[in-house]
């Protein structure tokens, strides 16, 4: 039996789709862990003051078509991390695989690699395969699924921030709001979980017009005031 829409949600999908607000990022940081990496540099430079969920899709779309995937990837966290300070340091044990000493320690040779099969299956095999892939045989270590399901949407958000076929996101503010306002809890960190919360974004979508990620926005909104 379908999960009902809750009221919230249903009352937010009713009205006009809108896109997010820019929001302020901190590029102190950023360019502090990114110091050896010219490329992210040279992106970090280009990105705005403020930014959003479009802004950042056209970014990701950008470097990941120069195959400047490292710098892709780090675009699409620093939307993810959005204001909290501790970003630039996280994402650093991502690229280096190392807490202790990350910031000396080079980023690792098969990142990069592993990052574009992602975009590879996401894009070729749809948000589960992605999501299933990066979960076990493309895991990144310290990368855990709130994040990577963050690259799986930017690098298959190819049309639009609402493209039918773009990867929703699942973090712990759409899971926190879910489980108070629908009664429904996931293992964030499974794919059948994933498969179940992308079934029921698409049975809630289907009856207001409305793609899987523009409801997960909306809920992320809900749940944040970003959107």
């Amino acid at each position: 039996m379908p999960k009902p829409v809750p009221s919230l949600l249903a009352a937010a999908l009713a009205e006009p789709p809108r896109p997010q607000h820019a929001f302020v990022w901190e590029p102190a940081g950023w360019r502090t862990e990114m110091h050896d990496l010219p490329e992210v540099q040279g992106m970090l430079g280009d990105l705005p003051g403020r930014v959003d969920r479009e802004l950042i899709r056209l970014k990701v779309l950008e470097e990941l078509n120069e195959g400047r995937v490292i710098s892709a990837f780090v675009s699409a966290m620093v939307w993810g991390y959005g204001d909290r300070g501790y970003g630039p340091v996280r994402v650093r044990w991502v690229l280096t695989g190392v807490k202790q000493g990350a910031h000396g320690a080079s980023v690792r040779g098969d990142v990069p690699g592993l990052l574009s099969d992602a975009v590879e299956v996401v894009r070729g095999e749809g948000a589960v395969e992605g999501f299933r892939f990066m979960a076990n045989a493309g895991r990144l270590k310290y990368l855990a699924s709130a994040f990577f399901t963050k690259w799986l949407y930017f690098a298959s958000a190819l049309d639009s921030p609402d493209d039918p076929r773009a990867a929703p996101i699942l973090d712990k503010q759409v899971h926190d709001w879910l489980e108070k306002h629908a009664d429904m809890t996931l293992d964030i960190s499974r794919t059948h979980e994933y498969r179940r919360y992308l079934d029921v974004l698409t049975e809630w979508g289907d009856q207001f017009a409305r793609t899987p990620v523009q409801v997960e926005r909306v809920i992320f909104s809900l749940a944040t005031g970003r959107g």
